[in-house]
């Protein structure tokens, strides 16, 4: 069921902005590993798309899904809080960044503003999933896509499953974790195991799917496994 302005009503009475831009930079952090392509060709231009991110940091992904049509709307999930915001910008070099994240409510902030230019189609949601999730299922919205970049293990992805069964599930870090094993797919490729779901995956991004794959879903997948191994080779190398 598509977005409706009455879901947007509720939506923005929920999770309001503020009246009044925050005095705070604008900022641009793009934690990219690749592969959004799978998710932009999945995003129907021709309707209001609604997209639920979890784990949305400074907004960067969320600013392509926008950008990719005027009828997409994200609902962003994020606490936006913790000490971990500032050792994080300190340890990257970025030193007013985490200056600003020091301030009262600083992740917050600094994340509307650099989206404000967008608030009419974004919702911006404090807080944890699946928490959130049961949230918004309380309030009948139904999303067309989830895209996952918050724990890394894969919990959302079943209860977003239960919740919004018709909803095409996505996510980001397929190739996040090499020393400890790649922590995302175990769950992942359970759930597929326990659905009948079929996997695409291109760099650090992956497709849950019902569907047969097409062709060039299976070169995907092939050029993902050959990444794999050559990631593989190149730690025996230099081990």
């Amino acid at each position: 069921m598509s977005l409706t302005d009455k879901d947007i009503q509720t939506l923005n009475a929920m999770y309001p902005w503020p009246q009044r831009r925050p005095d705070f930079k604008q900022e641009e952090w793009l934690l990219d590993g690749g592969g959004k392509d799978l998710v932009l060709s999945r995003i129907r231009r021709d309707r209001k798309f609604l997209i639920i991110e979890i784990g949305s940091f400074l907004g960067s992904s969320i600013k392509i899904w926008l950008n990719a049509s005027p009828n997409v709307y994200v609902i962003a999930i994020d606490p936006w809080e913790g000490e971990w915001w500032i050792d994080y910008a300190k340890t990257h070099g970025r030193y007013q960044l985490a200056e600003q994240f020091s301030r009262d409510d600083g992740p917050y902030l600094t994340f509307l503003v650099s989206l404000w230019e967008y608030k009419g189609r974004l919702f911006p949601v404090r807080g944890k999933s699946p928490d959130k999730l049961y949230e918004l299922a309380k309030l009948a919205i139904t999303p067309d896509l989830i895209y996952f970049d918050s724990d890394k293990m894969g919990a959302d992805i079943e209860v977003a499953h239960r919740l919004f069964p018709g909803t095409i599930l996505t996510g980001d870090d397929w190739t996040w974790g090499i020393e400890q094993g790649y922590p995302i797919r175990a769950p992942v490729n359970e759930f597929c195991k326990n659905h009948g779901y079929k996997l695409i995956t291109k760099k650090a991004t992956f497709v849950l799917s019902k569907n047969p794959l097409k062709l060039s879903e299976h070169l995907c997948n092939i050029n993902s496994r050959m990444r794999d191994i050559a990631r593989a080779l190149k730690r025996v190398v230099q081990s």
